[in-house]
């Protein structure tokens, strides 16, 4: 499902501050790592969104456990309560079994991802170190990935975010490497169109 409208509805449930911590600010953040992991698995079949809310409101329920004391502790924290409740719509679809192994394999690939997603989102932005832009900058970015069609977020998301070759992203998608980087440059292109008009529209 597509998703350039408000916040979900149950985001109300998420208190605005807890315990010091706004939540709510890491939300574009989270939704862009999934768009990110679940880009190359289920694709449209389900909506990051829906994942990002209940690992959201899962964190604001054990906040006070929570031991971390820095922002990237914070979130490491909630990247594996996401990778948790991936697991879940994987096993949902029949994609994945119940495996304590691979919930830490897709922790780790989440971490991967956040980190292609920081490098991104700092070629896209020249002052990129404050929280709050680097924030709108990931809500924007998942927005703008859930507009493009399938096979050029697919293609986007396999070249940009994890690495892989223009013959591997053709090999999975059964097409041709020519075909696969035309896609990559119109996903590409309006992916940056649509993120600049956002950008724009909120100035």
């Amino acid at each position: 499902m597509n998703r350039d409208e408000p916040p979900h509805p149950a985001a109300s449930n998420i208190p605005q501050s807890a315990g010091g911590v706004n939540l709510d600010e890491y939300r574009g953040y989270l939704r862009a790592v999934a768009q990110i992991e679940i880009g190359r698995r289920l694709q449209s079949k389900v909506d990051a969104s829906d994942i990002v809310q209940q690992s959201l409101l899962e964190a604001y329920q054990g906040l006070a456990a929570h031991r971390g004391h820095t922002q990237a502790e914070l979130m490491a924290w909630l990247r594996t309560i996401l990778a948790r409740n991936l697991l879940n719509t994987y096993r949902d679809y029949g994609a994945q079994k119940r495996d304590i192994s691979r919930e830490h394999s897709l922790a780790q690939q989440l971490d991967d991802s956040s980190v292609r997603l920081d490098r991104f989102l700092a070629s896209e932005q020249t002052s990129p170190s404050q929280r709050v832009i680097r924030g709108e900058q990931a809500e924007r970015l998942a927005t703008a990935l859930a507009t493009l069609p399938d096979d050029q977020r697919t293609a986007v998301i396999l070249k940009h975010f994890h690495d892989e070759s223009l013959a591997q992203i053709a090999e999975k998608m059964d097409r041709s490497t020519l075909a696969v980087a035309g896609l990559l440059k119109r996903g590409l292109k309006k992916l940056r169109q649509t993120m600049d008009g956002d950008s724009t529209s909120g100035s």
